[in-house]
């Protein structure tokens, strides 16, 4: 009985003894986009039915970090900070947000749910990361959307919107919201474009 008390004293000793000199776990900042800017005016509803999908991504998008491509093509990504999901569903979601909350559309669905739709918003997230530049590093945010009558399978019409924003500062946070000021940008105006939409 000592035997088996004093092998269970040392190894306990051990154990604690390998925790205390384990490496703590560095803290993981998440952040998400603003929301975007939309109408608030009644306006009569000018497109319903529409169903939006999770964009394409450019292969430096497909995790959930925030991407800074360096003067020489490098690409990093800013340190212990992440997106809140995915970017693909982070920018799907997005969508949704300001199209439920625009007075000028009606009947809003994601792809997931399975729904039928007369419309279909999808593209391809072709840039969402900060680019180092001459002038500074500036975020860069561009959207190629289609938008697709499904029930004849044809994309109606289609159009590629971008913005640029300078950073203010080198902090994660200065990153983030230059891309959510020059994804407000890109949003308002393809909810310009997609109230001009034939129904």
């Amino acid at each position: 009985m000592m035997l088996r008390t004093v092998t269970l004293a040392v190894g306990f000793a051990v154990f604690a003894s390998a925790c205390s000199v384990l490496p703590q776990a560095t803290p993981i900042d998440y952040y998400t986009l603003q929301p975007a800017p939309v109408a608030q005016q009644n306006a009569s509803v000018k497109l319903s039915d529409i169903r939006v999908s999770q964009p394409e991504l450019n292969d430096a998008l497909q995790l959930e970090r925030i991407v800074r491509i360096t003067d020489n093509g490098s690409i990093l990504a800013y340190p212990n900070a992440k997106w809140s999901t995915s970017i693909s569903a982070l920018w799907q979601s997005w969508l949704l947000d300001a199209l439920w909350r625009d007075s000028r559309f009606s009947n809003i669905s994601s792809e997931q749910q399975g729904l039928d739709s007369d419309w279909r918003l999808a593209g391809r997230l072709q840039s969402f990361h900060i680019e180092e530049t001459s002038a500074g590093p500036v975020a860069i945010v561009r959207y190629d959307a289609q938008l697709i009558a499904t029930k004849q399978r044809k994309v109606v019409k289609s159009m590629s919107f971008s913005a640029q924003r300078p950073l203010s500062g080198n902090e994660t946070s200065d990153a983030v919201t230059a891309l959510s000021s020059a994804s407000a940008e890109v949003g308002q105006d393809l909810l310009e474009w997609l109230a001009t939409s034939p129904m």
